[in-house]
């Protein structure tokens, strides 16, 4: 057999009909090397798992030329290919029962060794999920901690766009090739993820938005986390898949309450009555996983307080004022006009202004606060 670079060997397995990632990952698990996947009798194969046709496939396997071209794809989009066995391959990843054997990536691969927690929803969620989402994602990252999801609309979107401003890196997990945007709205998101944090699939560029791809996908959110938070769901939503997936590969999963009775707090609320831990704010998750507070790095920390801080914009006076009776706290619009001692009028016109900057993040009965990017580094996030 010709000698071929371990990762040929690892791309090759991917274009193998009918071969599963189990049956890869238990094979390379004991065989030592992917090498030796190529090397043994077929009949070794299927006592991993492995159909008799794949493992026939594997061994007379001859598309060297394809595996070549898939490598050249993938430079030519600005991407680059992790596999399994790769000292980069996300550890958390690589512990799941059924690993992708390869990862294609773009962008900056150090978020993949930060602590992370996904955040995901439904894809027609409320104003109100979206910005729980966005908020919760914000205050994530300005912890220095990853936040991953699946770059769909609704809560998704609202997870990637928190995190981003919250000054840290966000994970997009594709249900597609990485060239291919899906939704095609979320093509800026993405951009802004590549700069940002980092794009990531198993599937090969050109692969579209096949259905099956998605439940597949869901497997690689939950298992690159430390905990999943569930934000509007219903019955049948994806994100329960997602939520089942965490708990079969031992990860903490959350789920945020909703109103009885509405299509969005169905999924989320049989959660809660399946054991699932509620969650009303950040402090919810570090509760239940202690450790994740001192594993977010100071080095990474600092640094997204840094990008916080250059992006603030230049504030009028009565934006400052706002802003300063603010600080790291949470006030409703009836504490604020009490506190600053302003008409009706100009409170509500400041509070949109910033609002609409960014900068300001509404949340329940007319309450304000500051996007967590825009907070001093010596206030409390």
């Amino acid at each position: 057999m010709a000698r071929h670079e371990s990762l040929d060997y690892w791309l090759a397995l991917t274009l193998v009909p009918g071969l599963g990632a189990l049956g890869i990952a238990r094979a390379w698990r004991s065989l030592g090397s992917v090498e030796a996947i190529f090397a043994v009798p077929a009949a070794t194969l299927v006592a991993f798992g492995m159909r008799t046709a794949a493992a026939s496939a594997i061994l007379a396997f001859s598309a060297w030329p394809q595996v070549a071209s898939l490598r050249h794809r993938v430079r030519e989009i600005g991407g680059e290919i992790i596999s399994l066995d790769n000292p980069l391959y996300p550890e958390n990843l690589a512990q799941i029962s059924d690993p992708p054997p390869i990862l294609f990536l773009k962008g900056d691969l150090s978020a993949l060794r930060l602590p992370a927690i996904a955040v995901v929803g439904a894809r027609r969620a409320s104003e109100l999920g979206r910005r729980f989402a966005f908020s919760l994602s914000s205050r994530l990252a300005a912890q220095g901690l990853a936040v991953i999801s699946g770059l769909a609309l609704g809560v998704d979107g609202a997870a990637h766009e928190g995190s981003l401003r919250g000054g840290g890196p966000t994970i997009a997990v594709l249900g597609t090739g990485l060239d291919v945007v899906y939704p095609a709205a979320h093509r800026h998101l993405s951009e802004k993820i590549i700069e940002n944090g980092v794009l990531l699939t198993e599937f090969p560029p050109g692969a579209g938005p096949d259905k099956h791809h998605f439940p597949r996908r869901n497997r690689l959110v939950s298992g690159l986390a430390q905990g999943v938070v569930v934000v509007e769901a219903g019955e049948k939503s994806g994100s329960l898949i997602t939520a089942r997936l965490a708990l079969e590969q031992g990860r903490e999963v959350f789920a945020v309450p909703g109103p009885p009775g509405l299509p969005g707090s169905r999924g989320v609320n049989r959660l809660l009555k399946d054991g699932a831990q509620l969650l009303e704010s950040v402090e919810d998750i570090f509760s239940a996983l202690p450790w994740l507070s001192s594993a977010s790095t100071s080095g990474a920390l600092a640094a997204a307080r840094t990008r916080r801080l250059s992006k603030r914009p230049a504030l009028s006076s009565e934006q400052a004022c706002l802003v300063a009776a603010l600080g790291p706290d949470e006030m409703t619009f009836d504490a604020l006009l009490e506190k600053l001692a302003w008409e009706n009028g100009l409170l509500s016109r400041v509070l949109l202004e910033l609002e609409l900057s960014g900068m300001l993040l509404k949340g329940i009965g007319n309450s304000f606060r500051l996007a967590p990017e825009y907070i001093g580094e010596d206030s409390v996030v």
